[in-house]
């Protein structure tokens, strides 16, 4: 994956400078490609909203596909927005990374016509980063919040 991802950020060609030598950081351009590339989150119909500067944004419409026996987007799925969401903010601070470990606490069902996430670099040195995420479900015009996670993201 650390080729592939090197390869897009040779095309988006937009990134910044990380406060690690020599590292291009992630922009959302550059995001939004490695989405393209990664078969799974396409299939969610996961959408790059933001990735900038330590803050990074999804939204993901509801899919019956996604749901458990009662309905509710399975916890898996939120899970996964919230490991995305971290890494990506992770990669806009310091390049290319991997989740060393992350937890999520499920507040509510994932109840919702749509679901965002927002990850924020909490603190980043060049062996790691550590990152909140929150994952919301959007029903009836309403944003509600039904998970919290964090995550240590390493640098590649």
């Amino acid at each position: 994956m650390t080729n592939q991802v090197n390869d897009v950020t040779e095309k988006a060609n937009g990134g910044h400078q990380s406060p690690v030598a020599g590292v291009r950081v992630a922009t959302t351009t550059l995001i939004r490609e490695v989405v393209k590339a990664s078969p799974f989150t396409e299939w969610t119909g996961c959408e790059v909203i933001t990735c900038e500067n330590g803050v990074a944004e999804l939204k993901m419409p509801f899919r019956q596909e996604l749901t458990q026996h009662h309905g509710f987007v399975h916890g898996g799925i939120i899970g996964f927005l919230s490991d995305n969401v971290s890494a990506w903010a992770a990669a806009s601070v310091v390049g290319d990374v991997v989740t060393a470990d992350y937890s999520v606490k499920l507040l509510a069902p994932g109840i919702g016509e749509e679901f965002f996430a927002r990850g924020e670099v909490v603190k980043a040195n060049k062996r790691l980063v550590a990152v909140e995420s929150r994952v919301y479900a959007l029903r009836d015009g309403e944003r509600k919040l039904i998970a919290i996670g964090s995550a240590t993201i390493l640098p590649v």
